[in-house]
């Protein structure tokens, strides 16, 4: 499956250090034609990118110009679609770095991004701004909602169901026909064999909510 990027692309919210892993992609997928974004001048200090341009240079959009946003935090990156589209901005291309694999009968929504050696199996529907990160493995027949985090490594089997900005820290393991509920945040390492509510914290194995929360950071989606 190929995924074509538009004639131009800008990676809004460059003062994430995720915003590296993007350059990484496009290095790989001898993409060039890119520029990074700066919308927080007093944020923290800027990963190793280039070339980098403040929010306040950007021209009129037009339709030859993307938007890819690296912020890894499912609350944090909705914010900055908002305001990517409050500025004019409608074009979210999907990212798929080159070693990653995506099985042809499965969807991708607008602006998610797979990282190096991500896996998509068959019959797989993943929504709009999903953050797949490197090593994720995402089972067959899942349903993944928009927003959503993926940590690196992360096993989701088959038949899961994760809702609408739930973040999955690294190495968790989702096991068949478990749902994940919006918001809800699943502890790196942990192993999933029953279903998580929406708004709660899920840890250890087998995973148990140990308390309650607005979503990553205690920002929702």
């Amino acid at each position: 499956m190929r995924f074509e990027l538009p004639p131009q692309l800008l990676v809004y919210g460059c003062r994430s250090r995720y915003a590296a892993e993007i350059a990484e992609i496009l290095g790989r997928l001898d993409y060039a034609a890119v520029r990074y974004v700066d919308n927080l001048p007093d944020g923290p200090a800027l990963p190793p990118v280039s070339p980098v341009v403040g929010a306040r240079e950007l021209e009129t959009p037009d339709a030859d110009t993307g938007i890819t946003v690296p912020v890894f935090a499912p609350g944090y990156r909705k914010r900055v679609v908002d305001e990517c589209v409050a500025r004019g901005y409608t074009r979210f291309p999907v990212l798929v770095g080159p070693t990653a694999v995506v099985a042809g009968s499965s969807e991708l929504g607008d602006g998610s991004v797979l990282n190096a050696v991500a896996v998509v199996a068959s019959n797989t529907v993943i929504g709009s701004f999903v953050s797949v990160n490197r090593s994720t493995s995402i089972g067959h027949d899942n349903v993944i909602g928009d927003y959503v985090s993926l940590g690196p490594g992360c096993v989701l089997m088959g038949h899961v169901e994760v809702e609408r900005g739930a973040f999955i820290g690294g190495g968790a393991v989702l096991l068949p026909g478990v749902h994940v509920g919006a918001n809800a945040v699943v502890g790196a390492g942990s192993v999933v064999s029953s279903d998580v509510p929406s708004h709660s914290v899920a840890v250890g194995n087998p995973a148990r909510v140990v308390r309650e929360t607005s979503g990553y950071d205690e920002v929702g989606v």
